[in-house]
């Protein structure tokens, strides 16, 4: 599941093109932070990433959500001034893609874009327009792009998980991409949790095909139990396996082989695990536990030569939602941050901070 940071207040637009040249964009890193909250306080907003600069992140993940439908157009100036200030503090960004209005197969057009396909030839033609349209924009500031969130959650593909029509949808984006600006690497999108038999359809209707120069995880488990212990994950062509966390990376990356891509470099554009004050049940992990996950996580990451394909990795998220602000996702999705929503500093929080400082 992917969260949708859309804080309700007007936002000055940042002119980009405008805006003095950036440092050169840093190196992928394990050390990413997803920044976006439920939270209606824009005091709290423009703090987020001063603050996960100050907790060693070195990326931060935008979304598609970012950009508004305005009268039939799509409106950039918030992802423009996330984007910008971003750069200007060094960190790398990657943007996951969302929809156009001009390319959006769901009626009435929504305001948040993020979970708007084109899935029409006509649609899939205007898309192309579209992702050369930000390729163009953003090049030289952004270099990576995730082609969607979670394309296997009907919250993010309304019409229902099509492994075929996400395909069609990639290879679009990869060839549009790749035109407006050939640097551009895209990231075949994550799904919402381990989901093998929606991954094994994807790159069953690819065919072989390029459509992506990366791959991309969203590796939550649920219940979120540790990197360590093993749940139950369905496989392609039915029946299911126990696995750890480390085995789903492994799994995921050999459907890849599988189906003749080798065994491209991965992103985790999100994972993480919740920490909440007090422990209520298998979706309710103490701050403790979070920390203890946080770091066994990391372990692997690191030092693990199983998983030397995981290129880069982006925790989510910053901070917990909000209390009491009105969200789609399940309840628990609220405590995922290192921060409480007003900053302060769950355990996990300064053991990120040790191990980005480490490396």
């Amino acid at each position: 599941m992917r969260r949708v940071a859309l804080p309700l207040l007007a936002v000055t637009a940042v002119a980009l093109l405008a805006a003095p040249a950036d440092a050169r964009i840093p190196a992928p890193s394990l050390f990413g932070l997803n920044t976006g909250t439920f939270d209606p306080s824009y005091a709290h907003y423009v703090r987020d990433l001063p603050t996960a600069r100050s907790l060693g992140a070195r990326w931060v993940h935008f979304t598609g959500s970012l950009v508004k439908n305005r009268r039939g157009r799509p409106d950039f100036s918030l992802l423009d001034s996330q984007v910008v200030a971003a750069r200007r503090l060094g960190l790398g960004v990657l943007i996951s893609l969302g929809g156009a209005p001009q390319a959006c197969s769901v009626r009435p057009r929504p305001s948040d874009l993020s979970s708007c396909p084109p899935r029409s030839a006509r649609e899939l033609r205007a898309y192309d327009a579209y992702v050369r349209a930000v390729a163009r924009r953003y090049r030289g500031r952004v270099r990576y792009y995730e082609s969607w969130v979670e394309p296997n959650h009907r919250s993010f593909w309304p019409t229902g998980p099509d492994p075929r029509e996400y395909a069609a949808l990639a290879r679009v984006q990869y060839r549009a991409l790749h035109a407006a600006d050939p640097s551009a690497r895209l990231i075949l999108a994550g799904t919402g949790g381990t989901d093998l038999p929606f991954l094994d359809g994807v790159l069953t209707a690819l065919g072989g095909r390029r459509a992506f120069d990366l791959a991309g995880a969203h590796p939550y488990r649920f219940p979120p139990r540790p990197p360590g212990a093993p749940s139950s994950l369905p496989l392609p062509g039915g029946g299911a396996q126990e696995m750890s966390w480390r085995d789903e990376l492994i799994a995921t990356e050999g459907l890849f082989a599988a189906h003749g891509y080798g065994r491209p470099r991965m992103w985790l554009t999100e994972f993480g695990w919740p920490g909440s004050r007090t422990a209520g049940g298998p979706y309710h992990l103490t701050y403790s536990e979070q920390a203890a996950d946080l770091r066994a996580a990391y372990g692997l990451l690191r030092s693990d030569r199983a998983l030397s394909f995981v290129q880069a990795a982006f925790w989510f998220n910053l901070r917990d939602y909000a209390r009491g602000y009105q969200n789609p996702d399940p309840e628990f999705f609220g405590h995922y941050g290192l921060l409480e929503n007003g900053f302060a500093r769950k355990p996990a929080a300064a053991v990120f901070r040790s191990l980005a400082r480490g490396g």
